[in-house]
């Protein structure tokens, strides 16, 4: 496994730790203990990697709540042009309706010919829009990245867009396709900051913590 392979992989991993702990503390707040639970699978008996999910469903908080790291590698099989893919995926789903769900997806792709590029996003997707919460969302990624915020509220815009609904999904995203600026340490420290602020962000959102307290009661 490469360098930047074991680096990506490094990253995804604090991430997954980072979002469950701060889940898990969400529902400690209003009075759940709460522990996520684990489950792995392997690619090919594990030759070709694997994954895990931290996962929560049911719960007085969380309706389906999933925090996912894959890695996977083929340089064993030289007919394929992939050499590695190594990425983080979450979707949180709150049980009240006024707590907006989101999804994250952060990934590194290694090919064998030495090309690589990042995919970057985040989404906010509330059932109940609320101004205040777009506002600090969009707000925390625009001062994390802000000379990539607008290319990439522009690709989320059109990657989120429901044609046979006539409307975006969600209210606010970030999204990078295909990224690479030919520095590995940078873009590598765009993934984890905008993965770390995303996190942050989204466990932070002032109303929460109050919207979850009322649903329970």
């Amino acid at each position: 496994m490469s360098s930047f392979s074991d680096q990506s992989l490094k990253l995804v991993r604090d991430l997954q730790s980072l979002f469950v702990r701060g889940l898990e503390k969400v529902s400690q707040d209003v009075g759940e203990d709460v522990c996520f639970q684990k489950a792995e699978w392997l690619r090919d008996g594990g030759q070709h990697g694997g994954g895990d999910r931290f996962y929560c469903a049911g719960s007085k908080v969380f309706n389906r709540a999933a925090v996912n790291v894959s890695h996977i590698h083929y340089d064993d099989l030289p007919d394929k042009a992939l050499a590695s893919a190594t990425a983080i995926s979450t979707i949180i789903h709150p049980r009240n309706p006024h707590a907006p769900s989101v999804h994250m997806h952060i990934s590194w792709t290694a090919m064998k010919d030495g090309r690589g590029y990042w995919r970057i996003m985040a989404d906010l997707n509330p059932s109940i829009p609320n101004d205040a919460d777009k506002r600090t969302f969009v707000k925390a990624l625009q001062d994390t990245a802000p000379d990539l915020y607008q290319e990439a509220a522009n690709q989320g815009d059109k990657y989120f867009f429901i044609p046979a609904l006539n409307r975006r999904r969600g209210v606010a995203h970030f999204y990078l396709e295909g990224y690479c600026t030919n520095d590995f340490d940078k873009d590598l420290g765009l993934a984890r900051a905008i993965g770390e602020k995303t996190i942050e962000t989204y466990l932070c959102i002032p109303v929460s913590y109050t919207h979850l307290r009322a649903h329970e009661t």
